[in-house]
């Protein structure tokens, strides 16, 4: 009777075992199993005419199978390339700073197919990151904004796996070059050069991450008397608040960040800037003033008169009263470089019936004020 060889499986990989079996010997016959390098076993045929050997593979090639009464059989064991488990890493994002969220991802694969359900420890040389599990893309990560400036070498290596590959103990590193934390700065300017007291100031707080502009962030401007004002910074990273209210002296001007969208930490940064205030001249002088009727002389707009008033702060507003520093405004004017202002206005028919008016201006002990004529122009 011939034999039948049969190799379960027929195809290992390099180190695992296999056996051969033959059928159709004759009982009690001494079958020898030979297999590339190893040892030839020789087994001896049951009853019912069969005989196995246990091998472990080594290369492709035959086994063969014989017996000195029913002859010999062939078969072909494969070696199948080995199983190889491979970790990958990436980071995003690609240029982080010093204390921004950066996510470290494993990719493992065996074979080149994802191994779902991996356990993997990430760490770098300053000790555990944390640990991830791989989901069916074969892909775990995990997230932290410890990394510090410069270049950080980050390990993922697989602790427990349940695959037919060799992966736990497999690692792989990447290298994250952080750059230096991002830094917010408010810096201050302020014009006029040499305001005097009652003059408007316009205070510019400029705000910038890392050298760039950041616009959209609220700045509240404040002195030790008080805030100022609040300014929204433009494209330019600058914000502004004008005022008239400083007095004479040393006015340390503060700009605080109080809210920005930025990934720079800006909220709470703040700039200082001292505006030395000179003394008003305190002498405003109002002109005398009058007016000529408007043709036709409409009750609305009665008649023009013109105001002027003399000595104000140069840049100061100046409003002038009909009557007292109380009494109605007919118009407001903003002095010059020789503290010089005027307005003209359209006055109703009421309004002509008053015979004098006041100019006001803001000084540094309050409100300067002075009062002159008002009457019809006789030429």
């Amino acid at each position: 009777m011939a034999l039948v060889l049969t190799l379960t499986p027929s195809t290992v990989s390099v180190g695992q075992t296999f056996q051969a079996a033959v059928t159709g010997a004759a009982p009690g016959e001494v079958i020898t199993f030979t297999y590339d390098a190893a040892l030839p076993q020789s087994v001896t045929a049951d009853a019912m005419g069969n005989a196995s050997a246990t091998f472990t593979g080594t290369t492709t090639g035959p086994v063969v199978a014989a017996g000195p009464t029913s002859g010999a059989a062939t078969a072909t064991l494969t070696i199948s390339a080995a199983e190889n488990c491979v970790i990958t890493l990436s980071t995003t994002p690609a240029k982080p700073t010093a204390g921004q969220p950066v996510t470290v991802t494993a990719t493992v694969t065996c074979n080149g197919a994802p191994v779902a359900g991996a356990t993997v420890l990430f760490s770098t040389t300053g000790g555990p990151l944390g640990i991830g599990v791989t989901n069916a893309a074969g892909q775990a990560s995990v997230t932290t904004s410890t990394l510090p400036a410069g270049a950080n070498v980050i390990t993922a290596t697989v602790i427990a796996a349940n695959t037919t590959c060799t992966c736990v103990g497999v690692s792989a590193t990447a290298t994250v070059n952080v750059g230096a934390a991002q830094s917010c700065v408010v810096t201050l300017s302020s014009t006029p050069a040499k305001p005097t007291a009652g003059q408007p100031v316009t205070v510019t707080a400029t705000v910038t991450c890392n050298g760039a502009p950041v616009p959209g962030a609220t700045v509240l401007f404040s002195t030790t008397g008080g805030p100022l004002g609040i300014g929204v910074t433009n494209a330019a990273g600058q914000a502004s608040v004008t005022t008239s209210t400083l007095p004479a002296g040393a006015n340390v001007i503060t700009a605080t960040v109080i809210a920005a969208n930025t990934t720079c930490t800006c909220v709470g940064v703040s700039g200082t800037e001292t505006v030395n205030v000179g003394a008003s001249t305190g002498r405003l002088t109002a002109n005398p003033a009058c007016y000529t009727l408007n043709l036709p002389p409409l009750p609305w707009a009665f008649a023009t008169a013109t105001f002027s008033a003399s000595g104000a702060t140069p840049g100061a507003v100046v409003t002038f009263h009909l009557d007292g520093p109380s009494g109605p405004v007919v118009c407001t004017a903003v002095a010059n470089a020789s503290g010089n202002a005027s307005c003209t206005a359209t006055l109703n028919i009421g309004q002509v019936l008053y015979s004098s008016y006041t100019a006001t201006t803001p000084s540094a002990g309050g409100t300067l004020s002075s009062s002159s004529t008002l009457g019809i122009c006789l030429t």
